[in-house]
């Protein structure tokens, strides 16, 4: 179970999963079945834990994965900060094991990123990377913002739901991973908890 912020991450879901049935079908493994929810509320600590620990008890729920943006819940904070968060909502609600806190930082468009020079090519734009180092664009200007400032140079809308999707159809997420170590720890519990070989 992945247990998200928004429709942003629900839309990275169906990628992730691209990814870790091609991996699974590479071992000679099965497909993954991976269920996506959204977290009730943000920030409400209490209100995460129980959720945490309701969709656990789930039927057929092995883990629960969550994933949360930086930006802007955590504005002057980092990752680290965001998971222990998650971690201490979890175990103050009683939760000792089959919860895995990740989070995105600044926000999962960082994530697009290594692909920058792809995505100016298909809106037709000229601009240079914000840095080589995705995860640590500014967070008062996180990378959806970015991205935004990107598309209305284009003279086009930046929709969430719909261009993370396009960025990413039939990219290697491995790319990614190993420009961004916040989405390598991602995959590669995602991996562990499929039983398939992580990244180095």
């Amino acid at each position: 179970m992945l247990l998200v912020e928004g429709q942003t991450e629900i839309a990275l879901k169906r990628i992730i999963k691209e990814y870790l049935d091609q991996r699974a079908e590479e071992q000679g493994q099965p497909r993954i079945r991976l269920q996506t929810r959204r977290f009730k509320r943000l920030n409400n600590s209490e209100e995460m834990g129980r959720q945490i620990k309701f969709e656990l008890q789930t039927q057929g729920v092995d883990a629960v994965i969550g994933l949360v943006d930086v930006f802007p819940h955590f504005r002057h904070a980092d990752a680290a900060i965001a998971k222990r968060f998650l971690n201490e909502a979890a175990r103050r609600a009683g939760v000792t094991h089959g919860f895995y806190a990740h989070a995105a930082q600044y926000d999962v468009e960082a994530w697009l990123i290594p692909f920058w020079e792809d995505v100016c090519q298909r809106i037709g734009v000229h601009q240079g990377r914000p840095g080589n180092r995705p995860e640590q664009v500014d967070g008062t200007h996180p990378p959806s913002y970015r991205l935004r400032d990107l598309y209305r140079r284009a003279q086009r809308e930046y929709t969430k739901t719909t261009e993370m999707s396009a960025i990413l159809k039939g990219k290697d997420l491995t790319i990614a991973a190993n420009a961004c170590p916040e989405l390598k720890n991602l995959l590669n519990t995602l991996l562990a908890l499929s039983y398939l070989p992580t990244l180095p």
